[in-house]
């Protein structure tokens, strides 16, 4: 119950309190190949602990991500140092570009090698906030849960009580503060602000640009080429993160 109380004072002061709506976040995102394939529950447990196995001590990789946010927009995107190789089709095909003002997306996004844009309302997650309390980056957060129905994973997403913006990594929002860390399916995939950066001035926040042979979609028909394919991989018993994010 203090927990909760606190909560609410805190977001009562920062709310009322805090005037910054402009700041960039830095991300890491670590990938554990390992923790992926234990949620494909389809595949048989010998062919998890073979991979498992096989990938040893290869089984994560880190990635760096930026957060750019303005009162009226915000957009996520991975980013690609000097040098780093693999995965480098993450920084061109992956953009979330949301439009607070007008509460719109224009996602960019890869789904089996063919680019797609996703025009849609801004719907965030359904979540449910708990009580528990952490510090990242050097803000005080307590965490939130929501179950991803498309990709059957629990999410747990820890948001920052003195930054009241309902914005966050990747597609995860919607939350009374920042969110600063994204933990998915118990540590497949985790989201961690390494800074925040806050600022008097307004920061650029651009609208992807993309080629005229990119399709624009909704989120319905993307959410139901996805399922389509995680059915298929299914029945092929393979991981469907090999040919879709996870």
């Amino acid at each position: 119950m203090r927990k909760i109380i606190v909560l609410a004072s805190s977001l009562f002061l920062a709310t009322n309190g805090f005037s910054q709506q402009n700041g960039v976040v830095t991300y890491t995102v670590t990938h554990n190949w390992v923790k992926k394939m234990a949620t494909c529950e389809y595949i048989s447990k010998a062919d998890r602990e073979r991979s498992a196995y096989v990938w040893g001590d290869d089984r994560e990789y880190v990635q760096n991500a930026e957060l750019k946010f303005n009162a009226e927009a915000y957009r996520f995107e991975y980013k690609e140092e000097e040098g780093e190789t693999g995965y480098s089709w993450r920084k061109e095909s992956y953009i979330i570009y949301r439009d607070r003002s007008q509460g719109g997306t224009f996602d960019v996004m890869t789904l089996l090698e063919k680019p797609y844009a996703v025009e849609d309302t801004l719907q965030c997650q359904n979540w449910k906030i708990k009580n528990d309390m952490k510090e990242i980056a050097g803000h005080i957060c307590m965490n939130a849960s929501f179950y991803d129905t498309v990709k059957g994973k629990e999410i747990i997403a820890w948001f920052a009580l003195d930054l009241p913006i309902p914005v966050g990594p990747d597609k995860y929002c919607g939350l009374p503060g920042m969110i600063l860390e994204v933990n998915e399916a118990n540590g497949a995939v985790v989201y961690t602000a390494v800074s925040v950066l806050l600022s008097e001035e307004k920061v650029a926040v651009e609208k992807p640009v993309v080629k005229k042979r990119t399709k624009i979609i909704n989120y319905a028909d993307f959410n139901k080429l996805i399922i389509n394919y995680i059915n298929e991989c299914k029945k092929m018993q393979r991981p469907y993160f090999w040919g879709i994010s996870f």
